[in-house]
């Protein structure tokens, strides 16, 4: 549920229209990913099952 919905004049979605988002929890140690199904908050898992996942990033020596 849509506390505040901002569009161009005119371009408004339609009311109950679908759309796909996600949220990224990024945490210093653990993050988390989710989406909304049937009104409801999901995590979504990785391979093994876990939805928490390590936080973790990667520096390539040529950027």
């Amino acid at each position: 549920m849509a506390l505040l919905q901002i569009a161009e004049p005119g371009l408004s979605a339609a009311p109950h229209e679908h759309r796909l988002a996600v949220g990224i929890d990024l945490g210093t140690t653990n993050s988390l990913v989710a989406t909304v199904r049937s009104g409801e908050a999901d995590c979504l898992n990785d391979a093994d099952g876990r939805a928490m996942l390590p936080s973790v990033v990667r520096y390539l020596k040529d950027g």
